[in-house]
């Protein structure tokens, strides 16, 4: 039994004290030390979504500049010159069987005016539409679809212009060559899950999960991987829920399952990336474990190395702990306050003057880390919210800045009532400039357009590049119902002043589509598509100029809010030049 005298002497408190305070030092870096871990896991997280996101989209455009050449070598002849339908028809019956083993093909369809197939070879599913034809046949240009019913396939519709006529050859190809593509690329298993059913399907064979109410079409690693997504569906109802970071275990085998929309349609197919992130969850545990085995360890030397100690070196060790605590606050110059430098030899330090030296480089490097993750921080701000090669708003900054827009004005009093305009603009025949000028003198353009642009707005109005030559106008608080057009036409002419590109004199239009913002059940997405529309309604009918939207134009039959179509009203197109 220890004396109670013991317990009264200095040295015993200045042990107890000592103790105290290595540990509650201890915990802040333990705690400090696992915090940047998982934070650092969760970006890199996120950083190989991303990177999954770009190789899959990389193999299916590869894929399709593969059907594209398929396409156009089938449809030649012998000649050079494209087949009509009967010289094609008899190639194909021929050259199928080989095409489908070589090129691996799910099917070949031959269409003309009409929505059926006149020729077809291979699986029977999967036709276009009688307005995906005329879409084909009128803009001649090719069309790209994924579907999933009941395989996954990559379809490309190609427009061919024969002497006899014109006709559409439209390409399937499984998607089973680009998935395992992927798994040699990224060393991570991918599959695709069907869009949403509401059973499961007849011949299922284990593959439907019914949590998720998918089933799973395509899968790498199909014996191991299957499994795993059952109990993933089980874990996790929704696969919104995969989007938080966590790591799912099989086998003593931790997994990261993240998914990604196919198309558009949420509801519809999905890619599912299952990565192995084992050795990552692994070297955490060990990181934190051997953090706290020497905080352990720390803590009871330096207690030993204070126990014969006097008050001086205490009230140090308080002026030190004082200090600790100002670093979570980010008061740096206060903790170096308290933090009293040590001026002699290194050779004469004793614990307590390494740990006062410690404290301040701590300090110092916290202040430096606290810098660093300031200014990182800044830069993944400017790079996630603007374009970086104009330097203006990019598509996520202005999809934000409307939605806040519209969510402000739903909680406006009715009798303040104004509207705004957005403006979506597309240039006319960019492709022809960088045919000319190559791709760099085309960027220069795009930045010679970004500037003139916001030269022609008002402070506070926002100016977005969507990507490649297109470009977004939003204009707040317009009271008077025709100023649009003002301002169309100064965008039109300010634009279409010439712009001395490597000593060549460029003249570049555009075609924009005007949408007037002021119902307040208006949705962002109704109001993209309405501008979107107005855009190409403009660009039809001549270019270089502007297309309010109303319901009356082709293809305008947005839905309101309230889920009906509104009655058609007369459009207004301004022309120049």
């Amino acid at each position: 039994m220890v004396p109670s005298a013991n317990i009264n002497t200095l040295r015993f408190k200045a042990s107890l004290l000592s103790l105290l305070l290595v540990v509650a030092m201890c915990l802040f870096f333990i705690l400090l030390g696992n915090g940047s871990l998982q934070s650092l896991l969760a970006k890199n997280r996120e950083h190989r979504y991303l990177n999954f996101q770009f190789q899959i989209t990389g193999l299916l455009q590869a894929s399709r500049q593969e059907l594209t050449r398929l396409a156009e070598m089938v449809a030649l002849s012998d000649r050079g010159q494209i087949s009509s339908l009967e010289g094609l028809h008899k190639n194909l019956d021929h050259q199928w069987l080989a095409l489908e083993q070589s090129w691996g093909l799910h099917g070949l369809k031959i269409y003309s005016a009409a929505s059926d197939p006149v020729f077809s070879w291979g699986a029977p599913h999967n036709r276009l539409s009688a307005d995906e034809v005329r879409q084909v046949l009128l803009q001649g240009k090719p069309l790209e679809v994924v579907h999933c019913e009941p395989v996954c396939v990559q379809s490309l519709a190609v427009p061919m212009r024969a002497r006899e006529g014109d006709y559409i050859l439209q390409v399937d190809r499984p998607l089973d060559e680009q998935l395992r593509r992927f798994r040699e690329m990224t060393g991570t298993d991918i599959g695709v899950l069907s869009p949403l059913r509401s059973g499961a399907p007849r011949n299922a064979d284990g593959r439907y999960l019914e949590s998720w109410q998918r089933e799973v079409l395509s899968l790498t690693s199909r014996e191991r991987m299957l499994p795993l997504l059952h109990r993933v569906a089980e874990e996790v109802d929704t696969l919104s829920g995969l989007q938080r970071a966590r790591a799912h275990t099989l086998e003593q085998r931790q997994f990261d399952v993240r998914t990604m929309s196919v198309d558009v349609d949420p509801a519809g197919a999905q890619f599912v990336f299952i990565e192995d992130v084992s050795a990552q969850v692994e070297h955490i545990d060990e990181s934190i474990q051997l953090l706290l085995l020497f905080s352990v360890l720390g803590a009871l030397i330096f207690c030993a190395a204070v126990a014969g100690t006097l008050w001086r070196p205490i009230v140090r060790l308080r002026r030190l702990a004082e200090a600790l605590p100002l670093l979570t606050n980010g008061r740096f110059d206060d903790a170096r306050r308290l933090i009293r430098p040590v001026h002699k030899s290194m050779e004469r330090y004793d614990e307590l003057d390494v740990l006062d030296n410690t404290g301040l480089t701590v300090c110092d490097q916290l202040e430096d880390m606290n810098d660093m993750v300031c200014r990182k921080t800044a830069q993944l701000e400017q790079i996630a919210m603007h374009d970086s090669l104009t330097g203006l708003s990019n598509r996520f900054s202005l999809m934000e800045q409307l939605e806040f827009h519209l969510e402000l004005a739903r909680h406006q009093p009715e009798s303040v009532h104004e509207r705004g305009y957005l403006f979506f603009i597309d240039l006319d025949d960019f492709k022809q400039v960088n045919d000319t000028l190559g791709h760099q003198g085309g960027d220069e353009l795009l930045r010679v357009i970004a500037r003139r642009l916001l030269s022609a707005m008002r402070c506070g109005d926002i100016v977005a590049r969507l990507g490649g030559d297109e470009f977004c106008v939003f204009v707040r608080a317009i009271r008077e119902p025709d100023a649009y057009r003002i301002l169309a036409e100064k965008l039109l002419n300010t634009v279409a002043q010439p712009v001395k590109i490597t000593d060549n004199l460029i003249t570049v239009t555009m075609s924009v589509g005007v949408v007037a913002v002021e119902d307040r059940q208006e949705t962002l997405a109704s109001i993209l598509q309405k501008a979107d529309i107005a855009m190409y309604h403009a660009k039809r009918h001549g270019k270089n100029n502007y297309q309010l939207y109303v319901s009356n134009l082709p293809g305008a039959s947005v839905p309101d809010a309230t889920g009906q179509t509104p009655p058609l009203e007369l459009a207004a197109t301004k022309s120049h030049g």
